[in-house]
């Protein structure tokens, strides 16, 4: 047999195979490690303006810098919620594997999980569709009319994992704010309606069929 001269980098031992999803998770631990700062922030800022209400006796702040305030706590509140959704989901990835794969399969032939009349609520054609099992997980509906994608209402948790209001999106991906009033849900997260009906007659009236 010939023998064959090995170079240098020939015979240095091959390099271990680093995880890829190492850099994943530290951006993960990374990001909710600031998601926990920014509610401590929020929750001391909150309490040195009470007590500073408190010994000087101020009154509430104007309605315009309240609705601020509560509009950027709600904005912190569906961030971290949607942090820990992904962190949830990519936790269940991890454990189950291919169950995933199970977890947001749709069933044979296309056909929804759940579908929901409207007809009754909104009018002729209206429908609600669950079409997998992370639709009905995360209380997400696609609405439809006459079979063209409207929009989606979604009931969104709050941080203590309690359901609270309905977010609304067109078929656009632009979000539908209530006016204030009785669909819109009390008492400081203006941005969400008051019931699943309120949002889908929302997206209804932003609809237009092609």
């Amino acid at each position: 047999m010939r023998d064959e001269k090995l170079t240098p980098r020939a015979r240095e031992p091959a390099e271990p195979a680093r995880p890829q999803h190492v850099d994943g998770q530290a951006g993960v631990a990374a990001a909710r490690d600031e998601a926990a700062r920014a509610l401590d922030r929020l929750d001391a800022a909150r309490r040195r303006t009470a007590r500073a209400r408190r010994e000087t006796g101020a009154g509430a702040p104007p309605p315009a810098e309240e609705r601020r305030l509560a509009e950027a706590a709600h904005a912190l509140a569906e961030a971290a919620r949607e942090l820990a959704r992904l962190v949830r989901d990519s936790g269940r990835r991890a454990a189950a594997g291919a169950g995933t794969r199970e977890r947001t399969r749709r069933p044979g032939g296309g056909e929804p999980l759940v579908t929901l009349d409207l007809a009754h609520r909104v009018g002729p054609g209206w429908r609600l569709y669950q079409f997998t099992t992370a639709d009905r997980d995360a209380h997400r509906w696609h609405l439809r009319h006459d079979g063209h994608a409207a929009g989606i209402v979604t009931h969104v948790l709050n941080l203590r994992g309690r359901r609270t209001g309905w977010e609304a999106y067109d078929a656009r991906g632009f979000r539908l704010r209530p006016e204030p009033g009785p669909d819109a849900y009390p008492p400081a997260m203006p941005s969400l309606w008051s019931t699943r009906t309120a949002a889908v007659r929302a997206v209804a009236r932003a609809h237009r069929c092609p």
